[in-house]
């Protein structure tokens, strides 16, 4: 990412203030701080966003510091009450944080008994400013990133925080015991790094992933759909790509409106978080003034495609005659762009949309490729498993359930069912294919809060998400809920009950609820959550309803925060039967969106 992009005020110099303090506003100055002084002199910065810090840890090398303030121009909060805590950091004397929601800024002030690497510092103050919920996973190997991996690294982690090499106290080092099982690296000369770690993985083969893709990687940590438009909310006026080759970028105008400002990027570099946050609103973009392009598609094109499409962002009616190659994006992304779009709210729009955004995150997410080339190096998986905990007293609906999860896309998850009161079902005509499926037996006189918590006892997975025995989910529904948790980085996460089917009456409705937001509230038969979340909150309460909101409360009342991804792939149904979850067809109904007579599944 150039310099340029990152800092507001290019024209400000790398030097002294007047109070002898350096004012760094190009990070690729900020090595140059340990080697210019005697002693490590206090740092100030001032950058664009939170994502300008990550490069800037990448990229500051050797600096020192005692004393570190930053000021972030742009600054969001992802819910009015979260206020963010720096990581622990050794050395720490004071830490001040300021968040400015109105103004839209926040700053730090980090003072240090002894000298700390810069990158060290700012990597601690990234969950300060955005939800970064730590990476979990029960024997994973420990990742870390040695600093010549450079940006190309950063699509590849698995949050916004890069894991560094870790010092080990002489009183704690043990006999072959490195700093690392994985170090991410750059280098060919590895005699340093057999030191550090068990294996080494270049960056190289990392972005290949094993098996091999040739195919460019995307960053879930800034290419994802968080604040995406509603699809309740009228279309915003269209927009159209042309190319500015001599000036190598993108331009997005407006199709209709020549007066509409233009959104405008670098064909060949990453969106950044500022161009991400700048599409937000843009529902959809024509591609069809590519039918004029002469040659062969500019280096770096296709890349944009993927990350406006993780974005949320509906491409439409390329035309036949630009070719793609499959090494270029995904084969799935380049089929659904050349189909044509008509703007359009409510389900329609979200069809179009969350199929771009799932085919771009599955086939081109740096963190999956990562994921791919760590287990083949070292035998150990780094993808989540999740354990899908159902409790049920009706042994008539769990075959299919079981049916339903046995179809799903996501490929490492178990089904822990809870026969509650009633015996263990037969599943012998059930088709579960490879399913891994445990059944509990609890008596009757257990609360139903007691018997989920006792399925989540039994059950394994790193991720724990919880089903309802009579809504439906389609198979992608386990990995719309990984893949929001690994780029929202929220405590829980989950979807709503946007769309509804109630039997009595055949209807289907489609209600008017934020998505793609952090939000204290989600379904709680979509949602998700981390065991080491799920036990330092205390689990499910053992109570006969409410059992849900019980969760939702504590992630509340600790500083946690949720997050709603979108809702297709999953349907509340609602049967005149008893529910735990009190609510009158009438109140249901309230903000309804959209109808449709008899089953409409949100997706095929």
């Amino acid at each position: 990412m150039p310099v340029r992009r990152w800092f507001r005020r290019p024209d400000e110099q790398d030097a002294p203030d007047r109070d002898g303090e350096h004012v760094v506003t190009d990070p690729r100055q900020a090595s140059a701080l340990a080697s210019t002084a005697d002693e490590p002199l206090p740092v100030r910065l001032r950058v664009p966003d939170v994502d300008a810090l990550r490069h800037l840890a990448m990229a500051a090398d050797g600096a020192m510091t005692q004393d570190l303030r930053v000021h972030i121009e742009r600054w969001e909060a992802p819910s009015p009450r979260w206020r963010g805590r720096m990581a622990p950091l050794r050395d720490t004397r004071t830490v001040t944080l300021s968040h400015d929601p109105a103004r839209r800024t926040a700053s730090a002030h980090v003072s240090l008994h002894a000298p700390l690497p810069v990158a060290r510092v700012l990597d601690a103050l990234i969950p300060a400013f955005v939800p970064d919920a730590p990476v979990v996973g029960a024997g994973f190997p420990l990742l870390a990133v040695d600093p010549s991996a450079g940006a190309e690294a950063l699509p590849l982690l698995p949050s916004r925080r890069i894991p560094q090499l870790e010092p080990i106290a002489p009183a704690l080092e043990g006999r072959h015991l490195r700093k690392a099982d994985v170090l991410l690296t750059a280098r060919t000369d590895l005699a340093r790094e057999e030191e550090d770690a068990v294996h080494q993985l270049t960056v190289g083969e990392a972005l290949l992933g094993h098996p091999r893709v040739e195919r460019p990687v995307i960053d879930l940590n800034v290419h994802n759909p968080i604040g995406r438009i509603l699809g309740f909310k009228p279309s915003p006026p269209a927009r159209r790509l042309v190319i500015d080759r001599p000036r190598g970028v993108v331009r997005l105008l407006g199709a209709t409106d020549p007066d509409l400002r233009p959104i405008e990027f670098a064909i060949a570099e990453p969106l950044s978080a500022r161009d991400v946050a700048a599409v937000r609103n843009v529902e959809a973009v024509d591609l069809s003034p590519l039918a004029g392009l002469a040659g062969p598609v500019p280096e770096g094109l296709t890349t944009r495609f993927a990350e406006l499409a993780a974005a949320g962002v509906i491409l439409h009616s390329l035309p036949d005659s630009v070719a793609i190659a499959p090494e270029q994006l995904s084969p799935r992304i380049a089929d659904a762009i050349r189909r044509p779009y008509r703007p359009a709210m409510g389900l329609e729009r979200e069809r179009r949309s969350v199929a771009l955004r799932r085919a771009a995150m599955h086939d081109h997410a740096g963190f999956l490729r990562l994921a791919s080339a760590v287990e083949h190096r070292t035998g150990s998986r780094y993808l989540p498993s999740v354990s899908v905990v159902l409790s049920t007293m009706r042994g008539e609906l769990i075959p299919g359930v079981l049916e339903m999860m046995a179809r799903q896309t996501y490929p490492h998850m178990e089904v822990v069912v809870v026969a509650h009161g009633i015996p263990a079902p037969d599943l012998s005509g059930v088709e579960l294919g490879g399913l891994d499926v445990t059944v509990v037996e609890v008596p009757s006189t257990v609360l139903f809060g007691a018997a989920l918590a006792e399925g989540v006892r039994r059950s394994s997975g790193d991720l724990i998400t919880k089903l309802d025995d009579d809504d439906w989910y389609s198979e992608h529904h386990v990995f719309d809920l990984v893949l929001a948790h690994l780029y929202s980085r929220a405590d829980i996460v989950g979807k709503t009950t946007e769309y509804l089917f109630f039997e009595e009456v055949a209807q289907t409705v489609h209600r008017t609820f934020a998505t793609e937001r952090y939000h204290d509230q989600v379904a709680g038969g979509a949602m998700l959550l981390s065991r080491a979340a799920f036990d330092a909150l205390g689990g499910w309460r053992p109570t006969p309803n409410s059992t849900d909101r019980s969760v939702l409360i504590r992630v509340e009342t600790q500083g946690g925060i949720g997050y709603r991804t979108h809702s297709l792939g999953y349907m509340y149904i609602r049967h005149s039967s008893k529910h735990t979850w009190e609510r009158t067809d009438s109140q249901l109904l309230n903000g309804s969106f959209e109808q449709w007579r008899g089953w409409r599944a949100p997706e095929v």
